[in-house]
């Protein structure tokens, strides 16, 4: 493709070369500087990328597109192309390379501050009874494109690894695609440019304010509303914070929105009549103007998840899907990661990914009504470059719940895992006298917290879900996975007894 098609909708001046130069691939790595391809020099929160440019010149780079001014003199025979925005920028040429692929299916995007990738799920396997088929998907826990997994470690990709997955789901002949839009995807302009048949709005609230994610909520808010903005049609949970604010949005942006609630008279969709099961839910679904109860079961526990449900049931509504078949689609439905539950040697096991304030309080609050009496141990961290609200909300809602907590690492990053588990265990200490052991080890922390427990507690694994990785200093290490070490602990615990 010639640099010129490439550049289709981008503002751009031409510095050096030519608008005929052919590219065959984008790059944002420097390390895969090659002929033929075209590298995208970004400015980032660690380095800035324009510091690679004569490195990738010296490797036959074809093409390069810069943000701010950079010594040429290192650059001669390689076309130079400045923009305002290189994310900006590279957000719309990706779309180009692979030929807009996302305006050739369903797009769906959710958001939410806590809920996307659960919903996400549960949209997916709507939409897969409506196909008839596995449908796309691209989530924190997993991404499904038509071919084989794909290992990628942001909860909305780079633009261009997420156009890729777009490509290869439209080149599969998958109708739909559902995918987590998180605040910081607009917020660098990951999906820029990007539209959405069905923008779903979960819930709003206090999280990922730091130097590193957003400078204020008002920020934060307004990354959310931003998918809302650029969907033709949305769903809003009548509970968020903000409602007044999200709802004004959804009907100056999208040309039809669907409200849903838990209980309420005042949406087109609310739950009526729910009931605990041991595992999950019973509850039945009526609509706005209509007396008919439709039933639905979910596997899953954790009543947060009923309104998940009823999100992704909103946005079969919108596809034309009927209640029956929905409820099919939803019956046994198990997200990786979240909620999952593993028993053995007369303990209860709960793996999932919360990490924040609202999600441990609602979590926890859950688990001590189900659970009465049973004694709660928690096995979490908090992700490096993470608020200080963050990691104080946490802290205080384990130790307030709580009767045990093991603070451990979780993707430390380039901090330093032990100052977190500190600052953790400060708060902890804060919201309620649960006891605390510091062990960054996450392996031994969790075969600890199985073994140690008295029985029938519940042990809840929190903040990774089913990740095999630790993000160390800006690369990955391999990581077993808190649902192998549970069930590798639990057989051992059983084999003790």
């Amino acid at each position: 493709m010639k640099l010129e098609q490439l550049m289709e909708g981008v503002p751009f001046t031409l510095v050096q070369g030519s608008l005929d130069t052919e590219i065959a691939d984008i790059i944002y790595d420097s390390r895969k500087a090659a002929p033929g391809l075209l590298f995208v020099c970004i400015v980032g929160t660690q380095r800035d990328s324009h510091a690679f440019a004569a490195d990738c010149a010296a490797k036959g780079i074809s093409a390069l597109v810069i943000q701010h001014d950079i010594d040429l003199s290192t650059l001669p025979g390689v076309t130079v192309v400045k923009v305002e925005s290189s994310r900006y920028a590279m957000a719309l040429m990706s779309a180009n390379l692979f030929g807009n692929p996302a305006r050739q299916m369903t797009m769906i995007g959710v958001t939410g501050t806590k809920g996307k990738t659960t919903t996400s799920y549960m949209i997916q396997a709507i939409t897969n009874a409506l196909a008839g088929r596995p449908t796309g998907l691209s989530s924190s826990a997993g991404r499904y494109c038509g071919g084989p997994d794909v290992d990628i470690h942001l909860t909305t990709p780079e633009s261009l690894d997420l156009q890729w997955l777009f490509a290869q789901a439209r080149d599969h002949g998958l109708p739909y695609m559902t995918a987590e839009v998180s605040s910081q995807a607009y917020q660098v302009e990951r999906v820029y440019g990007e539209h959405f048949d069905i923008g779903v709005f979960l819930n709003f609230s206090e999280d990922h304010i730091s130097p590193k994610e957003h400078a204020s909520m008002e920020e934060y808010l307004q990354c959310k509303l931003h998918l809302l903005e650029n969907s033709s049609r949305a769903v809003i949970c009548r509970e968020t914070a903000h409602f007044d604010r999200v709802y004004d949005t959804a009907r100056r942006c999208c040309r039809e929105t669907l409200l849903v609630g838990m209980d309420r008279d005042d949406c087109d969709l609310t739950v009526r009549q729910v009931e605990k099961l041991e595992h999950g839910f019973r509850f039945a679904v009526q609509e706005r103007g209509s007396q008919t109860l439709h039933h639905y079961h979910l596997a899953m526990d954790g009543d947060f998840n009923i309104e998940n449900a009823l999100a992704a049931i909103g946005v079969g509504r919108l596809l034309g899907a009927g209640h029956d078949r929905m409820a099919a689609a939803l019956d046994s439905l198990v997200v990786p990661g979240r909620m999952n539950r593993y028993e053995g040697g007369g303990v209860h096991v709960l793996v999932d990914c919360m990490h924040n304030r609202a999600s441990s309080q609602a979590l926890l609050t859950d688990l001590k009504r189900d659970y009465p009496g049973a004694p709660i141990t928690v096995v979490t961290g908090i992700a490096g470059g993470r608020s200080p609200q963050r990691i104080q909300g946490m802290g205080e809602m384990c130790g307030k719940y709580a009767d045990r907590i093991f603070f451990t690492t979780d993707n430390p990053d380039f901090d330093d895992p032990g100052d977190i588990a500190s600052r953790l265990a400060h708060a902890a200490a804060q919201g309620g006298p649960a006891r605390v052991t510091i062990q960054l080890d996450r392996t031994r922390a969790v075969e600890q917290a199985i073994l140690e427990a008295p029985a029938g507690a519940v042990i809840v694994l929190a903040g990774k879900g089913n990740d095999a990785i630790q993000r160390v200093r800006g690369g990955y290490v391999h990581y077993d996975s808190d649902p192998v070490v549970a069930k590798r602990a639990l057989a051992l615990r059983e084999k003790k007894q």
